[in-house]
């Protein structure tokens, strides 16, 4: 499948609120068609030295607005995703308090999870872990797939121009809070850990994409075991989980050619002074600038 159907059948299954926080794979697209390629195509694409610039070394007018657009496009992602990391590491303590409360009220035998989650209480705790779990891989895959649809969309840059933008733009994009994802994915190990430690039940990767969404001893299988539980929403949030992660799994392994713009393992260094790199939109070097 090619990316921009992947994204938009991603785009479609995602959240609604989220939908428009994604990529804006086809308008950048657009912008790109703008761009004049150059007139010796061949000799400016296989170069090793790139051509000189147009307008006595500065970019041209779509060049600029291209390279504005992409800026653009990592403001939103970083707001987007400092936003919802802040309020799922809120998110995670309450429902460890709550977790706490269940133990205490009513004691921490809780080896059979289709007698407890007849109780409404751990029900909803139950409910509440799987859809908090849901959203949190629901960012990852927004992450892989923002810094994915990047790289493409630089590869094309390039290829139609003979300029060397992606590496510079990449090695900022490394730096950007939307690609650092070790406290995400902290926060989705703890949630798991809690999951299990009160239901038995397990919410890691390997096991959901083994067994699916209708599995026996599946959360949403757990769901409709217990009675008088309206568990539509978990449902869809928790076949949008799968979803995302088959295409985290696609995108980490779809190429067995592996590059220096290749997706690493899940946890990439953090970068702990958190700066906000872009390309300077003016020169005809592309490189990172601190704002």
């Amino acid at each position: 499948m090619k990316f921009g159907k992947r994204l938009q059948s991603q785009i479609e299954e995602t959240l609604p609120e989220w939908r428009d926080k994604f990529l804006s794979y086809k308008q950048l697209k657009k912008r790109l068609k703008l761009i004049a390629a150059p007139d010796c195509f061949t000799d400016a694409a296989f170069d090793a030295s790139p051509s000189p610039p147009p307008l006595g070394g500065l970019w041209s007018s779509p060049e600029i607005e291209f390279v504005r657009l992409l800026n653009n496009e990592l403001r939103k992602f970083n707001m987007f995703f400092i936003e919802k990391e802040e309020e799922y590491v809120i998110r995670l303590q309450e429902l460890k308090d709550r977790i706490e409360r269940v133990k205490r009220q009513r004691g921490t035998n809780y080896d059979d999870p289709l007698q407890n989650v007849g109780d409404d209480e751990v029900l909803r705790v139950f409910r509440d872990i799987v859809t908090f779990h849901g959203e949190m891989v629901l960012l990852e895959n927004y992450s892989s797939l923002n810094y994915t649809g990047l790289v493409k969309i630089l590869k094309k840059h390039d290829k139609r121009t003979g300029a060397v933008l992606r590496m510079p733009y990449i090695q900022s994009v490394l730096l950007q809070p939307f690609y650092t994802t070790e406290l995400l994915s902290k926060l989705v190990q703890e949630c798991e850990r809690n999951l299990e430690s009160l239901f038995s039940v397990s919410l890691e990767t390997s096991t959901l994409l083994k067994q699916g969404d209708s599995h026996p001893g599946s959360p949403v299988d757990i769901l409709h075991q217990s009675q008088g539980s309206s568990c539509e929403a978990v449902e869809t949030i928790y076949r949008s989980t799968l979803k995302a992660l088959r295409t985290i799994q696609d995108i980490r392994q779809g190429s067995s050619t592996q590059s220096i713009f290749s997706m690493p393992p899940m946890g990439p260094v953090e970068n702990k002074n958190h700066e906000k790199a872009v390309i300077n939109e003016t020169t005809t070097t592309a490189v990172a600038v601190i704002q």
